[in-house]
């Protein structure tokens, strides 16, 4: 008798609230399914190597979680992630149409209002981001042209 394979917790976008109900990265409810973290994951894949690793994981999950990063690695492909996900919705068999093909939607209608709200406090964010990471690309630049420094009376 084969043995149930456990399911990969999908990533959440940062606003999402975490009340809402997990889904695993091939769809599933979550609490209805053995899952584990995406660091458990590659943890996993690690120790065991990717072949046996599959033995005990959701190849969907598997698939999924290599080809989609989380909004830590970038917050772009975390929203388009979602976007592709909600037009898919109501052809995905795991998903009924009524939960997810309006949500990212109306998120982003709720984004863009706070925006607008409060205009002086995001433009003043976004400046912080700009002079943050060119202070460090400043920074790692003066790290990289620094020369090696030689002891005296060395060759």
């Amino acid at each position: 008798m084969k043995e149930p394979v456990d399911h990969i917790l999908r990533p959440r976008l940062p606003w999402r609230s975490p009340n809402e109900p997990a889904i695993t990265e091939c769809g599933y409810d979550a609490s209805k399914v053995k899952t584990l973290t995406r660091a458990e994951f590659f943890q996993r894949e690690k120790e065991l190597g990717q072949r046996r690793c599959v033995m005990l994981t959701c190849m969907t999950c598997a698939d999924t979680a290599r080809r989609w990063g989380t909004w830590e690695d970038d917050p772009r492909l975390a929203v388009q992630r979602e976007a592709e996900w909600e037009r898919q919705a109501p052809y995905y068999r795991r998903c009924p149409s009524d939960e997810r093909g309006t949500v990212l939607k109306d998120e982003l209608v709720a984004i863009a209002g706070l925006i607008e709200a409060h205009r002086d406090d995001f433009d003043a964010r976004i400046l912080e981001i700009r002079q943050r990471r060119k202070w460090n690309e400043k920074k790692a630049a003066m790290t990289v042209k620094a020369p090696p420094r030689r002891e005296p009376g060395g060759l």
